[in-house]
């Protein structure tokens, strides 16, 4: 990367964008965007494991994630999926369920055929015998009744606390993201100098001293006590990335 000579930083005053170090470059912009993008797909895909209503399966795990925040592959055209599914996952899915639609159609026939034989029973017996008949069917007919209330109930729990977990974790999700939305320009701006000074070796008294001068220059609203931790972060996350 071409060294840039380290000016003074420059308020940005343009409204719909955030203020920026006067060295911040397109090349800063475009591996922050990558990073985010690459993020973005993340958290699309965690939705979607916790709920198949909200996010998009996009068959993305962790590797692809910091691959793809790296630049060492390719970020995916918006809600394309990372990887293809798999034709054989898809055929066994398949496969499992035409065998229990089998089996539910299975089950139904020998209900039916049970039903039709005691029919027939009970038509050529005494009056007696038709009767006790009747009652058995009535009997069973008020058990199937009571499977299908316990059946309705237990399911209608478990949907009851699905949806629990599944509104605490949108809970903790949005707390998440609001706290990201408030700490993000901090971030950014570590991860944008760790690119700037290249050639310091580590975070030490005098590149502190001068990123709390570049910060309370930008006027983020944010004071450098408060921020030190963000860009902190934002600058060893680069270096996790081996970006420098």
């Amino acid at each position: 990367m071409e060294k840039q000579t380290t000016r003074g930083p420059n308020v940005n005053l343009d409204a719909d964008r955030p203020a920026r170090p006067q060295w911040w470059n397109d090349n800063h912009t475009s591996t922050w965007d990558r990073v985010k993008e690459a993020l973005r797909r993340d958290w699309e895909q965690t939705k979607n494991d916790f709920s198949s209503e909200s996010g998009a399966d996009l068959n993305q795990d962790v590797g692809d994630t910091v691959k793809q925040a790296t630049g060492a592959e390719p970020l995916p055209p918006p809600m394309v999926k990372t990887h293809p599914d798999d034709p054989m996952d898809a055929a066994k899915l398949i496969e499992k369920q035409i065998k229990e639609q089998g089996k539910v159609q299975k089950t139904i026939a020998e209900v039916k055929t049970e039903v039709a034989v005691e029919q027939v029973r009970a038509q050529g017996k005494i009056a007696s015998e038709s009767q006790n008949a009747q009652e058995k069917i009535a009997s069973e007919q008020r058990k199937l009744v009571e499977m299908r209330q316990k059946a309705g109930e237990k399911i209608a729990e478990v949907q009851q606390k699905a949806g629990e977990k599944i509104a605490e974790v949108q809970q903790e999700a949005g707390e998440k993201i609001a706290d990201w939305n408030r700490v993000e320009p901090a971030v950014r701006y570590g991860y944008g100098a760790r690119l700037q000074y290249v050639d310091v070796v580590g975070w030490d008294d005098q590149l502190e001293g001068r990123l709390n001068h570049e910060w309370t220059q930008l006027r983020n609203g944010t004071t450098w006590e408060d921020a030190r931790p963000h860009v902190r972060r934002g600058w060893d996350a680069a270096n996790r990335n081996s970006l420098v």
